[in-house]
């Protein structure tokens, strides 16, 4: 007995220890970029990361950047990494930029101009989501009511659309229903069904997703890799079969298509926050599946980024919004009025999240 057991102890070991260096891996990373937007993006008279590096005393965020940070906080608050008493202080300075459609709640007004106020359909849907995951991570009834509250205050303000043309409208400037804005109000439909129970919700993901079936602006695949987390986060809650097969169908596709891109220019945005969420969703399909597959996939898109960089250089360098087929910055241009040679808080906050991900999953 004992010349068995003295073999498979030494696999077991020899299996911890990879996995253990594994995990090394993608914590390094993970702090790496912690300390360059520590070092770069943080401003402690706020309490907020600023929008771009090269400007680290303003004042102000960014709404979609901050949505990012909070997904990424509740990754590292479920690993450790991050205290949920520091994840609320950070919630608490982020929303407080924003005046809110009912006061103190509601959705995040991001500019007013006299009576016109402009609210981002896609920026608070987002947001929504990952306030849910934030709740999952604390169990805080802060974050879910936020939610709630957020996903409500967009209805009642007419965002979703309902013509030939049916889905999330994009902006309160542009009420075309738009891809992005659709997937994320299907994913933010679907964590607060999953965290509730409550089968409104449920109904609201399965008309999201019918809505991708009509002319949306845009559907890219990052979209469709949001909408098939959506329909798989529905499934883990309801069984209901029909779900994964759209999951499976709509994840199947954003591989296919996220590939092609990755690596042949075209149409469209190399970025981390693009191919950030194809990563995000395969992970998740590899936790539910059990198939390994799903994770290769995943790393592949997130070591374009990063196969080829050292620790120090994430630190010293971060990360930018454009990249090349060969996976170098390029640094002409600009992208939502940001230099693209200045690292971008969504782009930065999108590969901390990737990185925690990735360490839970390894």
């Amino acid at each position: 007995m004992k010349q068995i057991l003295i073999p498979i102890l030494i696999l077991v070991f020899l299996f911890q220890s990879k996995v253990d260096a594994q995990k090394k891996v993608w914590s390094d990373r993970m702090m790496a970029t912690m300390e360059y937007m520590q070092k770069h993006m943080w401003n402690a008279s706020t309490g907020n990361f600023v929008r771009r590096a090269d400007q680290p005393n303003a004042p102000g965020s960014d709404a979609w950047g901050i949505t990012i940070v909070l997904d990424a906080y509740a990754y590292m608050v479920e690993d450790g990494f991050v205290k949920p008493d520091e994840l609320k202080r950070y919630f608490m300075s982020s929303s407080g930029l924003y005046e809110k459609t009912g006061g103190d709640h509601g959705a995040r007004i991001l500019a007013r101009h006299g009576d016109q106020i402009y609210v981002g359909g896609d920026d608070d849907l987002q947001w929504c989501a990952a306030l849910i995951h934030c709740y999952e991570a604390t169990k805080d009834s802060e974050y879910l009511n936020a939610a709630k509250w957020d996903f409500n205050a967009l209805i009642d303000m007419n965002f979703w659309i309902d013509g030939a043309s049916k889905g999330w409208a994009w902006n309160s400037a542009d009420r075309r229903p738009n891809g992005v804005s659709s997937a994320y109000g299907a994913l933010a439909a679907a964590r607060l069904y999953k965290a509730t129970g409550d089968n409104t919700y449920k109904q609201w993901v399965i008309a999201a997703l019918k809505a991708l079936n009509t002319p949306q602006v845009g559907f890219f695949p990052r979209d469709m890799m949001v909408a098939a987390d959506a329909a798989l986060t529905t499934y883990e809650r309801s069984h209901d079969e029909t779900l994964l097969s759209r999951a499976k169908e709509l994840e199947s596709r954003a591989v296919a298509e996220g590939m092609v891109f990755l690596h042949h220019d075209g149409e469209g945005t190399r970025n981390p926050t693009d191919i950030g969420d194809l990563a995000d969703g395969l992970y998740h399909f590899s936790e539910v599946t059990k198939k390994p597959t799903y994770k290769a996939q995943a790393q592949t898109f997130v070591d374009f980024f990063v196969g080829h960089r050292t620790v120090a250089d994430l630190a010293e360098h971060g990360f930018y919004s454009r990249y090349d087929t060969k996976g170098q910055p390029v640094m002409n241009g600009s992208y939502l009025g940001v230099p693209q040679s200045v690292p971008f808080l969504p782009e930065v906050a999108e590969m901390l999240k990737l990185f925690a991900i990735a360490y839970k999953y390894n």
